[in-house]
């Protein structure tokens, strides 16, 4: 789960306010701290201001007497970070001159090493991988216009995945996420991938309208990208397709519309992929002293969303689907200080198929039998009834420096109904911390501790605790 967390120390010229932050080239290249280390919480301060720091639409050089021209990051710049999950990512930097000021290049490694205690309970979000690549990315955005600009994102993971088995084997081939190896249909061979590509057409200076045409990820609840261990309202929320968007940001508000095709056609249809689109609408105040955020969104289809397409497919062995199921995310985050809390809930609206997925996975199934063509296809008991899923998570986090290290501690608690089918556990417990061992350079552990559903329910009744070690480092 994202947190947004305070950090403790300002940034060198102490040029921060509320909620319009500046800093000097000096401070944007060279004082952000945070670092990809999971869904480790960071300090609000880090990700909303020095991380929006590196990833500003516009540079506005200002000279006062002799102080050094400061580079400003505007509110609606920290706001669209918001609103395109990359709150946690290593984003170019405008104000660091290079290439005439156009085209900036960041990216980020993030090693997952360790993977002690249980490695085979086959949860969705959860990499069991001894030693690998979570990711390694590689970022470029370009201004291309004062109203036109231009970002795109290749990234290399080696994180768990599965191929899938053609029927609902045993407790389906969970995976780390079906979205980063784009891997829906189980084909499980693309660790490379363009994993982002848009362009932004608008200038909130002038405007707060803006179109976002691409591949990106969308304003459907909000949360880290590769974290250790995605949350659980992640699985149910994360979403990456190529889309149209039109959305505004305003005085802290911000929102918009978005329609893109699903990864999945309807059976009975015709071979095209059904048309998804979402709406969104949230206030957005980022600071130091008190910040907050809140949001809501509505998805038209939750076929739309990677993961459920993934365990659809998984367990009716079609690469297709049968009913749509509205889905709808709240989320919520305050910070005060060193504090930070935040809360995360997504559910389905409507109850799907019992053919797509249900309520009790494995435990509503009858058998499976052969579908020609297309593997095989499982069949549910008559008494079964389709599942409503949903999850819901709350993460409370302390930021602290002590032997001149920027440190961190946060505790979480996750839970999910009717999840099974989604390879999602009952409940969950986190505890985590992280330490910045040197510039843009960060060490984490995270331990997991998922109770399963009991067996009426589609689960093992089981706990199991995995514990991680991850090491990030980041350049722009």
């Amino acid at each position: 789960m994202n947190l947004k967390l305070v950090v403790a120390s300002m940034s060198v010229l102490g040029l921060v306010s509320c909620p319009v932050f500046a800093a000097t080239t000096t401070t944007a290249t060279t004082t952000t701290t945070t670092t990809e280390t999971s869904s480790m919480p960071k300090h609000k301060h880090h990700k909303k201001h020095h991380h929006r720091a590196e990833a500003v639409e516009k540079v506005d050089y200002k000279d006062y007497k002799d102080m050094v021209p400061a580079c400003v990051i505007t509110q609606n710049t920290m706001v669209f970070m918001d609103m395109s999950q990359s709150l946690n990512r290593a984003m170019p930097n405008p104000c660091n001159p290079g290439w005439w000021n156009r085209v900036q290049v960041s990216g980020g490694v993030n090693v997952d090493i360790g993977k002690w205690g249980n490695r085979n309970t086959n949860y969705q979000g959860e990499n069991y991988q001894r030693i690998s690549l979570n990711d390694a990315y590689l970022n470029v955005s370009a201004d291309v216009s004062e109203w036109t600009k231009a970002f795109m994102s290749v990234d290399y993971q080696t994180a768990t995945t599965s191929a899938n088995p053609g029927a609902f084997n045993e407790y389906g081939l969970a995976e780390y996420s079906a979205a980063y190896a784009n891997n829906i249909a189980g084909t499980a061979n693309n660790n490379l991938q363009l994993e982002q590509a848009y362009a932004f057409i608008g200038n909130l200076e002038a405007s707060p309208i803006f179109l976002q045409v691409g591949k990106s990820f969308q304003d459907f609840s909000r949360y880290e990208i590769h974290p250790i261990t995605r949350s659980m309202t992640q699985v149910m929320s994360e979403t990456l397709a190529t889309s149209i968007k039109l959305g505004f940001i305003a005085s802290g508000f911000n929102g918009g519309v978005y329609v893109f095709d699903d990864p999945l056609s309807k059976l009975g249809g015709n071979a095209a992929k059904t048309t998804n689109y979402g709406v969104a609408l949230g206030y957005d105040m980022p600071c130091d002293t008190l910040g907050w955020d809140i949001g809501a969104a509505y998805l038209y289809n939750m076929i739309g969303v990677n993961d459920t397409a993934y365990s659809v497919v998984n367990y009716t062995g079609l690469a297709k689907y049968h009913n749509r199921v509205g889905g709808a995310a709240l989320y919520a985050d305050v910070n005060s200080g060193p504090f930070a809390l935040s809360a995360r809930y997504t559910t389905a609206v409507q109850r799907f198929s019992s053919n797509d997925l249900t309520k009790n996975g494995v435990a509503d199934l009858a058998a499976a039998s052969p579908d020609l063509g297309t593997g095989a296809q499982v069949i549910p008991l008559k008494s079964a009834s389709g599942a409503k899923p949903w999850a819901a998570g709350i993460t409370g986090a302390y930021g602290f420096n002590a032997w001149d290290k920027s440190q961190h501690v946060y505790l979480g608690y996750q839970a999910s109904r009717e999840a099974a089918g989604l390879n999602l556990p009952k409940s969950r417990w986190l505890l985590g911390y992280g330490i910045e061992m040197w510039k843009n350079t960060n060490f984490g552990v995270e331990w997991d501790r998922d109770q399963a559903f009991s067996a009426g329910n589609g689960g093992t009744g089981n706990n199991s605790n995995l514990v991680s070690i991850r090491t990030a480092v980041k350049f722009s």
